[in-house]
């Protein structure tokens, strides 16, 4: 099966690996876990960074401050850095008054920054991590390389300078080298001792070495030598700076991790799944201002710093093959811009979850295709921008029926921008203060300017452009209506501000925004094909068990009018259905075709077919888009096309429709060189049944032409008032959309003689009919063709020349034509003793339909047979027995009438 190989096999998991799987979704998912080993790790350090605790004790007392982190992470702060103070007091008691700043910043700071402060934490403390710690040293690069991908470029200079620096400082004021390759000369720097030059004590010593400690903190020689320390950290700062290798590391460190953060979005040529690697090599500039500072500083030159780059990338590349994008530069940018737009609820849709690229959205390829040509290339592509002189649009409407994916489209769009792409929430722009909503609008477009290039995604834009007269007169829709209108027109091509909106009323909107220069294009956001739910099913199944009994093609035939939302709801039931089954039978069961099937038994589409018609109406009278759209044809829409060949007979009237028709709209040149009037409009009448309709249909579908069609129940749903105005909506319609055609089916129920059948509502649609096809001398290429049984009824001024041009009689079939018609409609079946030629004698003034009916019935048959368990087989004695039953539907007093109407008005070919 097609579907089912498109999804290929899938491993069915058990229950018991579902479980597991489950639980490691929720460790990876869950940011308590993520925040609780961030807290650990900090504390770890702090405890063992200086000797106090017995390193079994100081791990229990950080797996102790992880778990009250897992509640409560900024409470895991505090607890972790006053856990490390008697630490701190026990070793260095004049440096733990320094310390008590740090604790003083970690209460006010923890409930805002704890995560800086932890982070800071470890890259401060893991250089001086004690035997046989020491080896974790290093996690410094691997740990300021993430810091720096997730914080940014800019913010990664905030974080590694300082840290860097605080590092090389405590070096010196301890008298010790730290482990992080950060070399310090053997300068004349001012020790206050060292972190680990008393032993650890024992857990129940833990708390009178506390107290000892504390007292001696506060004791007068101590208290003495806080000047002397002062002097130490500014004395040491200088030579640091001045006199020894800090300058040369600060820039090393600067520019390795700036670049870092940089160039994973600006590696434009490269795969996205290679970007974080290849930055991350840039830490091997660290190796050379390593080799500089340690020759300025007079110390050996440590190969290990090679192992630790090597690791560092090696963890990134596996980050990035796991698909685990670190890399928040363009997040970042994105957010201190989108911080700019302050109150109106704005969030940049490049950020959002869901499809990284309009290629992971199945179907629409014309609208991707336009969006991209449209907003990618002017952005994206300057050369071929300057080259052609091209301009992104000022502004563009999407409108379609709910769940269609324009919102998902735009998502999938911002993400293959650089720019601001930003989700505005109207709601947040109107308010109930006076002038306050009007304000909104002013701000927000400013900002906006300030912001360029960027786009500003207007969703549900009908809540601020309704048309205004269907506001009150106290109403502040009109007013913001108006100042929308103003900021679009004061907008300049070169600053690039584009405006994007969509919704799913789009008759609702104001006219006045839907002209070029202000929505320069308005395209249509169709419910998917059969090709494109195709592509939605396999995407939403992806991660779901699929029994092979499933075929995709066969589930998008049955989903014909469902959008994607829809059919999201229908994977999603079909889903809980197999889950039932498996907690009955207590194991996995695969999803099976019966459980769609069923699913879409019971829901129905949430599109109905009258707003359907509605949209089409609105995309005839108002869509602007680049070339046509060339959409997947539903399967029955492909078999129902009715072509020149499906119309049996009628040759001659073939042959005049094609010059009434063809040659006006598709030949014009031709006409002009011959001086031929085109004809303004076709009469075709006849006996019901005998192919009128038909053969418009197969000319709308075989000329390149619009169809548009009137019927009386279209008038009728719009009420008087409204049923004249159908009539010029048509007309207008149809000269927008020329070369078109103009159906009207049973053209006598709308335009009734007026002196025999008409009421006072037939005889304005009359006049307004007489008006419009008057007026269709000053058009080009359209057509009205109307179509009837009754031509008597048809009032007598809609006849003559310059109204309709051309009045043809369709006959019944002749002997000919029924043999045909016969020969199609038992098409597919064995007739081998079945006489045609005899069947079409006895079928004299049958109709077309008559004889499509005898076919039917007698395949009909054939399904009883094939039901009973008998042989299905066709003779000619079935379908004579059929024909005795059947009377033909077309009486003598009928066609003595048309010959009448012929007598009266003569036939025009």
């Amino acid at each position: 099966m097609a579907g089912a190989a498109t999804k290929g096999k899938r491993k069915t998991m058990t229950l018991r690996e579902a479980r597991v799987k489950a639980a490691l979704m929720d460790l990876e998912e869950d940011p308590a876990l993520a925040r609780a080993i961030l807290v650990f790790l900090a504390c770890f350090f702090l405890l063992i960074g200086f000797r106090f605790y017995d390193p079994f004790l100081a791990i229990a007392l950080s797996f102790v401050v992880g778990i009250v982190a897992y509640k409560n992470a900024q409470i895991g702060t505090i607890a972790a850095v006053v856990l490390a103070f008697p630490a701190v007091a026990y070793q260095l008691p004049l440096f733990a008054w320094l310390f008590t700043l740090v604790i003083t910043i970690t209460l006010f700071e923890a409930f805002q920054s704890w995560h800086i402060i932890c982070v800071l934490a470890i890259l401060i403390m893991a250089p001086f991590a004690p035997e046989p710690f020491s080896f974790m040293s290093g996690i410094v690069i691997p740990i300021m390389t993430l810091a720096a991908l997730m914080a940014g470029s800019r913010r990664s200079i905030s974080i590694s300078l300082p840290a860097v620096f605080v590092i090389l400082l405590l070096s010196t004021l301890w008298g010790v080298q730290n482990n992080a390759f950060m070399p310090t000369g053997f300068r004349e720097y001012v020790t206050i001792g060292s972190p680990n030059s008393q032993p650890a004590v024992g857990p129940l010593e833990a708390i009178p070495a506390a107290i000892t400690a504390f007292k001696t903190m506060i004791s007068g020689e101590v208290l003495n030598e806080i000047s002397n320390g002062i002097n130490a950290v500014v004395n040491n700062s200088f030579l640091l700076l001045f006199t020894d290798s800090a300058i040369v590391q600060l820039i090393g460190w600067g520019i390795t991790l700036y670049m870092v953060a940089f160039l994973p979005p600006r590696l434009k040529g490269i795969s996205e799944a290679n970007r974080q690697t290849l930055a991350s090599l840039s830490l091997f500039v660290l190796a050379g201002s390593y080799l500089m500072a340690t020759d300025i500083s007079g110390v050996g030159f440590n190969p290990m710093i090679f192992a630790y780059i090597g690791a560092t990338v090696l963890m990134v590349g596996l980050l990035e093959r796991g698909h685990v994008r670190i890399s928040r530069e363009l997040a970042v940018m994105k957010a201190e811009k989108t911080a700019r737009f302050g109150k109106f609820g704005i969030r940049d849709l490049s950020t959002s979850a869901g499809a990284e690229s309009l290629d992971q959205v199945g179907g629409y390829e014309d609208l991707k295709d336009e969006l991209v040509e449209t907003i990618v290339w002017p952005m994206k592509r300057k050369d071929l921008a300057v080259a052609y002189g091209i301009h992104p649009p000022k502004g563009i409407l999407l409108f379609g029926p709910p769940g269609t994916g324009k919102t998902l489209i735009m998502r999938a769009l911002a993400k293959e921008l650089d720019v601001g792409f930003y989700y505005v929430k109207c709601s947040e722009l109107l308010s109930q203060w006076y002038g306050e909503s009007e304000k909104n609008i002013t701000q927000l477009f400013e900002v906006a300017r300030k912001n360029a290039p960027c786009i500003l995604f207007f969703d549900e834009i009908d809540s601020i452009g309704k048309r205004r007269e269907r506001y009150g007169a106290d109403d502040v829709g009109p007013r913001v209506m108006s100042l929308f209108l103003q900021e679009l027109d004061g907008f300049r091509t070169k600053q690039n501000v584009i405006v994007i909106g969509a919704t799913n009323i789009p008759d609702q909107l104001d006219p006045a925004l839907l002209r070029p220069g202000r929505l320069d294009k308005i395209i249509y956001v169709s419910l998917p094909d059969v090709k494109a739910r195709e592509s939605i099913f396999e995407v939403h199944t992806r991660n779901m068990p699929i029994d092979d009994s499933v075929d995709f093609k066969k589930l998008a035939k049955k989903t014909e009018r469902y959008s994607g939302a829809d059919i999201a709801n229908i994977c999603r039931e079909a889903a809980r259905s197999a889950a039932r089954r498996a907690a009955r039978n207590k194991k996995v069961t695969p999803i099976k075709m019966k459980d769609f099937k069923s699913v879409i038994k019971s829901m129905k589409p949430s599109v109905s077919l009258s707003s359907l018609e509605d949209y089409e109406r609105f995309r005839i009278d108002f869509e602007r888009r680049s070339g046509m759209v060339k959409r997947e044809e539903e399967p029955e829409e492909r078999e129902s096309k009715i072509k020149w060949e499906d119309v049996v007979g009628l040759d001659d009237v073939k042959t005049a429709l094609l010059e009434a028709i063809e040659l006006p709209l598709m030949h014009e040149d031709l006409m002009k060189q011959y001086k031929i009037r085109p004809a303004k409009g076709l009469l075709l009448f006849g006996p019901p049944g005998c192919g009128k309709t038909m053969i418009v249909r197969a000319a709308a579908n075989e000329l390149k032409a619009s169809f548009l069609q009137i019927s009386g129940a279209s008038m009728l749903k719009r009420g008087y008032a409204g049923a004249v105005e159908v009539i010029k909506e048509t007309f207008n319609r149809a000269k927008e959309n020329a070369p078109a055609l103009i159906f009207i089916d049973e053209i006598e129920a709308i335009a009734p003689s007026r002196g025999m059948y008409a009421s006072h509502l037939t005889e304005s649609i009359v006049a307004q009919l007489l008006n419009e096809m008057d007026g269709v001398k000053e058009l080009k290429k359209v057509m009205l063709v109307g179509a009837t049984n009754k031509p008597g009824m048809i009032d007598s001024a809609l006849m003559r020349p310059g109204r309709f041009d051309k009045i043809m009689y369709i006959p019944p079939p002749d002997e000919r034509a029924r043999k045909e018609i016969f020969k199609n409609g038992l098409s597919g079946l064995d007739l081998m003793d079945i006489d045609l030629d005899a069947l079409a004698s006895k079928t004299e003034s049958f109709s077309g339909a008559d004889i499509v009916s005898v076919c039917q019935e007698a395949r009909m048959g054939l399904v009883r047979a094939k039901l009973k368990g008998e042989e299905a087989k066709l003779s000619a004695a079935d379908l004579n027995e059929i024909i005795k039953r059947r009377r033909p539907s077309i009486t003598a007093e009928q066609l003595q009438e048309y010959l009448k109407f012929l007598r009266d008005y003569g036939e025009r070919r």
